[in-house]
């Protein structure tokens, strides 16, 4: 069955690693009541809305987004989006990453929390937009796309905060004192993964039961706190495999004392061993391990 009345997409093929780089970006028009998630994603996936209405929710609120409305979707955070029945969305969509990102976005007033800008000039968005999908299709010159789509990227978020300052028209709806616990133990997960953590311990510093944390952990990211953190951890060690590091210094430096039990918790998230993995990777034969969906 059709899912869009009109889908088109380009993908990046040469995006910088720590960059700010442009992934890909499609333009589409969902049928009534299309919707994707609940879901989590790797990436920023920025979605202009350019006609008729739908749903968004994330960090448990709902928001109701029409023409002219722009949602932001953050990295580990559980979201859905969905096409009105009667009026359903058009919208273009941007996914991005960068080490840089969760920074750049928070110093223009773009957070999780307040994560849907309103009322947009969709003539000023639309133009740096199509410039953006125009660069991607230079498929000969692949790191000459990336380059210009990461330029009109950065035009697209100046343009961005520039409404945001002038208008101060962000969602509003606040986020719940619970969500913004959660938050903090993501924050902290994803930093302090090396540590010996204790997800018990960071309830009880938080004044929840184990249980109950983790249940409103769940909620939010669609992981408990326990696999939140081996995803964190082996993103890491997938990271540091493709450096020089022994197998020894990647395992302490993702919060395993033991490098036999690294070894068998990475072979069961990856299918292979930490050695095995290395060498697949500086074969340049590996195939891509980043998951993820188009954005649509």
């Amino acid at each position: 069955m059709d899912t869009h009345y009109r889908l088109t997409h380009r993908m990046n093929t040469a995006p910088l690693k720590g960059e700010v780089s442009v992934l890909f970006c499609g333009k589409g028009e969902p049928v009534s009541g299309h919707f994707i998630g609940p879901a989590v994603h790797d990436y920023y996936l920025i979605h202009i809305v350019t006609g008729g209405d739908g749903v968004f929710e994330t960090l448990g609120e709902k928001h109701h987004c029409r023409a002219g409305d722009v949602f932001v979707i953050f990295p580990d955070l559980l979201v859905k989006y969905e096409a009105s029945e009667v009026t359903p969305w058009s919208y273009v969509w941007v996914g991005f990453s960068g080490a840089i990102v969760e920074k750049a976005l928070e110093a223009i007033g773009i957070t999780p929390e307040r994560s849907v800008i309103r009322n947009c000039e969709l003539e000023r968005l639309e133009p740096i937009f199509d410039s953006m999908f125009s660069s991607l299709e230079m498929t000969e010159h692949p790191a000459a796309a990336n380059m210009e789509a990461s330029g009109w990227l950065r035009l697209l978020l100046a343009k961005l905060a520039l409404h945001i300052q002038g208008n101060g028209i962000l969602s509003s709806a606040p986020k719940s004192f619970s969500y913004r616990q959660i938050d903090h133990v993501i924050r902290l997960l994803s930093l302090q993964y090396s540590q010996p953590l204790s997800i018990g311990a960071i309830a009880e510093s938080l004044g929840y039961h184990r249980a109950h944390l983790s249940k409103l952990f769940k909620e939010t990211t669609g992981l408990s706190p326990k696999q939140y953190l081996h995803k964190v951890r082996m993103k890491k060690a997938e990271e540091l495999l493709e450096g020089e590091l022994t197998i020894a210094q990647i395992a302490a430096s993702t919060g395993y004392n033991d490098p036999l039990f690294f070894t068998k918790q990475f072979h069961k998230w990856s299918g292979m061993s930490p050695t095995d993995y290395r060498r697949e990777k500086q074969s340049g034969k590996g195939e891509d391990r980043v998951q993820g969906d188009s954005g649509v």
